[in-house]
């Protein structure tokens, strides 16, 4: 797996599901299901804002990382991981 790439674009997104489809800036796509940290997430963080206030589908890019309006970042790297380890679980 190749590590240090960035995040060129959001293919799209599912506020039901917290799927993402991303395309990178070396040519891999992939997505990515982030429930693990919006179904539940904690008292008082930013993901309970995204949430809460709908804002899940107003993510963008931001030089090379998953952002969304209020703040909270998702480094490339790790997305990619967890794309790699989903998909292993679902074979």
């Amino acid at each position: 797996m190749k590590l240090g790439s960035q995040i060129k674009q959001i293919l799209s997104t599912d506020e039901d599901s917290f799927q993402i489809s991303l395309l990178y800036t070396d040519g891999f796509k992939g997505t990515i299901r982030l429930g693990f940290i919006f179904d539940s997430p904690k008292k008082n963080t930013l993901p309970l804002e995204i949430k809460r206030g709908n804002l899940f589908s107003k993510c963008f890019v931001e030089s090379g990382a998953l952002a969304w309006p209020n703040g909270f970042e998702l480094c490339p790297d790790a997305i990619r991981i967890w794309i790699s380890e989903q998909k292993k679980i679902a074979a």
